[in-house]
């Protein structure tokens, strides 16, 4: 026979679990409707953009906005390249979808996810392939967390992927967003991180003497074998045929680059002679590869470190970049689009 005491403890029990079925179920829904990421799956509350939250989960909804006509895609060695002096340079409506510490898996997952959520054809797909993309791991390790579940095309994966605290937290803020009491994240994605290192000391006399020695990254992959690379390649079909591609192998201050004779230097030379031939594959396809020595890649003054370059610096790649990307969008006739372009190497550029 119950006591008392032992009534209330099982009435309790009872309670907590009807409630917690209840609840949860509600709380979740909830959750779906408010679309805290503006994925865009629901658009009961849909006001434009998110509030400003960090690129991993922005991109969810700056990716579907159909303003942009084209993207920068890549991690923080892009992430310099200003979108609205390309679209100023160019007229293509550029939007940045990089995303700092980011490797193949992430910027693949991205470009996945704008494709889906395209009404028209982009103009221009600017992918920075960095040497990260030269791994011979088939798994694609990633070194920072990211939310893959909420760029599943599976609604199950995503709501599956809102079973988490944060995201409960961010349906909130997004109600605030909704009724203005937060602010929008900037639209086309720019983010300048020349004031962080600035903060962080590296213009300092002892950040820049680390910058001259010789600290290549440490990637060796002698295999010949780039999955990386092959799943691009797999990806690229479903690229409209009138969409120009740019690859773009970012600079490197020459104390990072490989020396001659070494593993990582074969193991450069052979991956972006991978690249290349991808590029020839289809046609509208270019690679800018801003590698080797040159003022650009020997001037420290343009350097952080060895891979992350100033602002002054991205201001005269985003002047070749326009250069390559207006003579093929407005002079390539239509016979020609069917032929593949050569590597084109920024020492053949005035």
């Amino acid at each position: 026979m119950q006591t008392g005491e032992q009534k209330q403890w099982r009435v309790f029990a009872t309670t907590f679990i009807v409630t917690i079925a209840v609840l949860f179920p509600t709380l979740m829904i909830g959750l779906f409707v408010l679309d805290p990421y503006g994925t865009r799956r629901v658009t009961l509350i849909d006001p434009p953009g998110v509030r400003a939250q960090g690129t991993r989960t922005e991109h969810a909804s700056r990716a579907r906005d159909h303003s942009f006509d084209s993207v920068i895609i890549g991690n923080s060695r892009m992430q310099a390249l200003h979108p609205e002096r390309l679209t100023q340079l160019t007229g293509a409506n550029f939007a940045s979808l990089t995303i700092p510490g980011t490797r193949p898996k992430e910027q693949l997952t991205m470009l996945d996810w704008y494709l889906r959520h395209r009404e028209a054809s982009p103009r221009v797909i600017l992918l920075g392939t960095d040497i990260f993309w030269c791994y011979g791991d088939k798994t694609l390790k990633t070194v920072n967390p990211f939310p893959f579940w909420l760029y599943e095309e599976d609604t199950l994966a995503y709501a599956r992927g809102l079973v988490r605290f944060n995201a409960l937290e961010e349906g909130v803020r997004r109600i605030e967003y909704a009724i203005g009491g937060r602010d929008r994240a900037r639209p086309d994605g720019y983010w300048d991180y020349d004031p962080i290192y600035v903060a962080h000391g590296h213009e300092e006399a002892e950040k820049q003497h680390l910058l001259l020695q010789y600290k290549p990254e440490d990637v060796v992959n002698l295999t010949g074998q780039f999955p990386a690379l092959e799943m691009l390649r797999d990806m690229l079909p479903r690229v409209p045929s009138d969409t120009l591609v740019v690859f773009m192998v970012p600079p490197t201050f020459v104390s990072g680059q490989p020396r001659e004779g070494t593993p990582e230097h074969a193991t450069e030379q052979a991956c972006y002679s991978a690249l290349t031939e991808i590029a020839q594959s289809r046609p509208r396809t270019i690679v800018i590869d801003w590698n080797g020595v040159r003022p650009e890649t020997e001037d420290p003054a343009f350097y952080f470190d060895q891979i992350h370059y100033k602002g002054k610096l991205a201001r005269v790649l985003e002047e070749t970049l326009a250069a390559r990307i207006n003579a093929d969008l407005e002079l390539i006739p239509a016979k020609l689009m069917a032929k593949p372009y050569r590597k084109l190497r920024t020492d053949m550029v005035n």
